[in-house]
């Protein structure tokens, strides 16, 4: 699902996949800080359990890609 999501962000705005997948993060974070309710649901989404969009992988074999850009954004 995330990849889905990164190669539209690549096609209808034509940056490279990887600014693709650092904005993705951007937003991501920006709408839990603004809706923390919503941290779960959008983790659920994107998160640990999401995809395969780069980014350390965890135990079950899933991305923590949200988590990593989080860190390095300091959310």
């Amino acid at each position: 699902m995330v990849q889905d999501l990164i190669n539209q962000i690549v096609e209808k705005t034509g940056v490279p996949a990887d600014k693709a997948q650092q904005v993705l993060g951007v937003v991501a974070s920006f709408v839990k800080q603004k809706f923390p309710m919503m941290a779960g649901q959008i983790d659920s989404v994107l998160g640990a359990g999401g995809g395969q969009a780069g980014g350390n992988t965890n135990a079950e074999g899933g991305s923590n890609f949200m988590g990593d850009i989080g860190g390095k954004l300091g959310f």
